[in-house]
């Protein structure tokens, strides 16, 4: 067994990270193991996963049957392509699957494996799908300011957090952006591009990376009545609230909404396996399956419908339906946010916000030597692991964590940041 120090030296030497800054891998915590709530290190250090991980492993951490489904998929078939013209058993009973929890009107699935490629998607097929109704210039996408939606290409210049994009080249043309919670603002932008320049709209119910901003309780029935005067499609991004976070199955469901297009990652296999899609309403997809032999939707993904990472979404269903973890996000969620509220009298806070089992701290830098940053190393150092954006400690617990669990939580991060707050 390699050392810690072995294991760091390896690190540096071979491997390059997420968002990669060597000063900031000085001293990596190098897991090792994990159960529900709680991971731990190759040191032996125990911490409660403060964020699912990266807001996706909603099942918790060790769960065996998980393991079990991937492998013997992998023994009856570990892989084959799903381009048209073959098929695999998992893909196909998984789609279906997706389509009965999926709102009315949304049955068809693309598989992708991961939310970048599926925001890609679903920005490529609202194109398309314009094109083949006559207008191809209808062709540009609205996101919203401090919006998420991957870094490739495309899902980069959809994002609005601009640190992602310096240094990497021009962004991908036709993508706009507009005041994250002011429909009205996003009517006078199709407004002035024209509508008949839009193709979408994209948006989170929660703002999750950009900093956890739920949206007031009429914004999304607004947006939406937008986009149909306009005849523009809303592309919901429910890469971290779909499969129970919020409390409902889908996010857009906290207020009764049903988007065009749905992208999805994440919780559908609680990051067992690389496993996102779309799901296209039957009016996107009847218009895709009725074009001539000429006119195909040529898009793909070498993975997509990868068999064994769909028998792993499949068992992940199973351990979400059978356990009730839509519902107790619903019944712990109220928890959550009423203790960490107590900080909403902190002088060093600004604001706590969040919907469902995610939550964001917001901190005034000024009375917190070095804001979130330093909280968020105090917190590891106490055995809570998440992440901060800027001034904003972020938080998604598993699912499953117990609730003494979320005590301690809370508990932990509350003390931290009085602790670190200047007098």
């Amino acid at each position: 067994m390699l050392s810690y120090e072995e294991l760091t030296d390896l690190d540096h030497q071979f491997l390059l990270h997420p968002q990669h800054h060597p000063s900031d891998h000085v001293e990596p915590i190098i897991f090792a193991r994990g159960e529900g709530a709680i991971l731990w290190d190759v040191r032996g250090r125990r911490y409660i996963d403060g964020l699912a991980c990266l807001w996706n492993v909603n099942v918790g951490h060790g769960r065996r049957e998980l393991a079990a489904a991937a492998a013997r998929q992998m023994e009856e078939l570990a892989f084959v392509n799903s381009y048209v013209g073959s098929s695999n058993v998992p893909a196909i009973t998984l789609a279906e699957r997706v389509a009965k929890l999926a709102p009315p009107g949304l049955n068809t699935t693309f598989f992708t494996t991961g939310g970048a490629e599926s925001n890609d998607t679903a920005f490529k097929t609202a194109r398309f799908y314009w094109s083949i109704k006559g207008q191809p210039e209808k062709a540009k996408i609205i996101g919203r300011v401090n919006g998420y939606h991957g870094v490739s290409i495309g899902a980069t210049s959809a994002t609005h957090l601009p640190v992602f994009h310096p240094r990497f080249g021009p962004l991908a043309p036709g993508f706009l952006h507009v005041p994250a919670m002011d429909p009205d603002a996003l009517e006078e932008t199709i407004q002035r591009e024209g509508p008949e320049t839009v193709a979408a709209v994209v948006a989170e119910p929660v703002q999750g990376a950009g900093g956890v901003y739920p949206p007031p309780a009429d914004y999304f029935a607004r947006v939406r009545e937008v986009c149909d005067h306009y005849e523009v499609l809303l592309i919901a991004d429910e890469v971290i609230t779909g499969f129970g976070r919020l409390g409902t199955f889908w996010g857009l469901q906290q207020w009764d909404v049903t988007p065009d297009i749905i992208s999805f990652a994440k919780g559908i296999t609680s990051g067992y396996m690389p496993l996102g899609g779309v799901i296209l309403s039957d009016t996107i997809r009847s218009l895709i399956y009725e074009q001539p032999p000429e006119i195909k939707w040529m898009h793909a993904f070498t993975y997509s419908a990868h068999p064994a990472c769909c028998a792993v979404a499949h068992a992940n269903l199973d351990i979400i339906e059978r356990e009730g973890l839509v519902e107790r996000a619903a019944r712990l969620a109220p928890r959550l946010h009423t203790r960490l509220g107590v900080l909403r009298d902190e002088p060093s806070v600004k604001e706590v916000r969040g919907l469902g089992m995610m939550a964001g701290i917001e901190l005034r830098p000024d009375r917190v030597p070095g804001s979130a940053g330093a909280v968020i190393a105090e917190l590891k150092r106490r055995g809570v692991f998440t992440r901060h954006r800027l001034d904003t400690i972020c938080l998604s617990p598993t699912l499953v964590i117990k609730e003494e669990e979320l005590e301690e939580l809370c508990d932990v991060v509350i003390q931290t940041v009085r602790d670190l707050a200047t007098k």
